[in-house]
């Protein structure tokens, strides 16, 4: 089964959100339709990010792509009522080589950089 991985940057948790209970959320949102392989928070250039790899049923490699970017779109939408995010890069493996296949930013991602 072909094998993605997204990684989110996360700005803040909402209000009344713990951090504790992103990653959780993010996996409950994705296993809902599809299976999680692993899951991880990473600082990568001082920025937090959620980073998820799950897998999608195969078919052609257009096919799969389009799938799994439509499921990130998703999570990412639906993971913005509990944090503000910025932006998402999505990754295709397997193994050790992932290829970068999209890129996006979360609805209302906060703009950059900020002016005093």
């Amino acid at each position: 089964m072909p094998s993605y991985r997204v990684a989110i940057d996360v700005h803040e948790t909402r209000p009344g959100v713990a951090p504790a209970t992103l990653l959780p959320t993010a996996e409950r949102l994705l296993a809902a339709t599809h299976r999680v392989e692993d899951r991880s928070v990473e600082l990568v250039s001082m920025q937090p990010q959620i980073h998820l790899r799950f897998l999608v049923e195969p078919s052609s490699d257009a096919e799969e792509d389009a799938e799994a970017e439509g499921v990130v779109t998703r999570l990412v939408a639906a993971l913005g009522e509990h944090a503000i995010l910025g932006g998402w890069t999505l990754r295709r493996g397997p193994g050790g080589h992932w290829r970068s296949i999209r890129e996006g930013v979360a609805p209302g991602a906060p703009e950059f950089p900020v002016e005093f």
